[in-house]
C-alpha cells in the first residue's frame, strides 16, 4: 500500500474501497494509476484534493443545469481555489445531495421482496384468501418498503452533510477520515448497481478510480 498511514489515512480509506471487487485487468491498471501518484506525492496531498474528489464523487449528471448537485460543485471549485466555505452552507448544499444518493442507493428490491414475503405468510397464517393474500402482501411490501427507504436517506443525509460539512468548512483531514468517506464510494456505486444493474456498478467505480488518479495527478510536489 501507498504511503497514505499518516493524518492522510483518508486516501487509505477511499483507495480501499475504490478497489473492492474489482478484478479485470484494466481495474488492476487503473488501481497501479492511484496507487503510483500516491507514492509520487508522498504525505504531500493537499486539502483541495478533498474538495476536488467530492466535486467529481457527487457530479451533477448531465440534465442537471442548475440543480443541487450543481451547487455542490460550485461549492467545490469555490473551496479548491482557496475561499473559506462555511460549515452552514456546505450542510445545507449536500444535505439533498447525499439525500438522492441514499435513496437510490438503498436495497429496495431486496428489501421489498423480504416484506413481500412477510406479509404474505402473515396473510396466509390468518386465513385471507388467495387474492387478499397477495393486496395484503403488495399493499404492505410497498407501504414499508417506501417508507423505510425514505427513513434511510433522509437521516443518513442529515448526519452525513453536517459531518462532512463541518470536515470541509475546516479543512480537516482527522474530521475527513471520521466522515467515513469510503462508505460514501460505495453509496455511489450501489446507486448506480440499484439504476441499472452491476456492470454499471463496476463502470462508476472505474470511473471514481480514474478520476481520483487526474486530481492526484495535478498536483506538484
Amino acid at each position: 500500500m501507498s504511503r497514505v498511514d499518516g493524518p492522510q489515512r483518508w486516501l487509505a480509506a477511499l483507495v480501499a474501497a475504490l478497489e473492492a471487487g474489482q478484478d479485470s485487468a484494466g481495474a488492476a491498471d487503473r488501481g497501479r494509476r492511484v496507487r503510483g501518484e500516491l507514492d509520487r506525492l508522498g504525505d504531500r496531498v493537499p486539502f483541495r484534493v478533498v474538495y476536488e474528489w467530492h466535486a467529481l464523487l457527487l457530479a451533477p449528471g448531465p440534465d442537471d443545469v442548475d440543480g443541487p448537485q450543481q451547487i455542490v460543485a460550485g461549492l467545490c471549485r469555490r473551496a479548491a481555489a482557496g475561499e473559506r466555505v462555511g460549515a452552514a452552507e456546505w450542510s445545507e448544499a449536500l444535505r439533498p445531495v447525499l439525500g438522492e444518493l441514499y435513496r437510490a442507493a438503498y436495497p429496495y428490491a431486496d428489501a421489498h421482496a423480504v416484506a413481500y414475503a412477510n406479509a404474505h405468510a402473515y396473510a396466509t397464517a390468518n386465513g385471507y384468501s388467495a387474492d387478499e393474500t397477495v393486496e395484503y402482501a403488495q399493499f404492505y411490501a410497498d407501504l414499508s418498503t417506501g417508507a423505510n427507504a425514505e427513513a434511510c436517506a433522509n437521516a443518513n443525509a442529515i448526519a452525513n452533510a453536517n459531518a462532512i460539512g463541518a470536515a470541509l468548512a475546516l479543512a480537516d483531514e482527522r474530521a475527513y477520515l471520521e466522515t467515513y468517506p469510503d462508505a460514501l464510494v460505495r453509496a455511489r456505486v450501489l446507486a448506480a448497481a440499484n439504476r441499472a444493474d452491476l456492470a454499471a456498478g463496476r463502470a462508476e467505480q472505474g470511473r471514481l478510480v480514474d478520476g481520483l488518479a487526474e486530481i492526484l495527478g495535478r498536483v506538484t510536489v
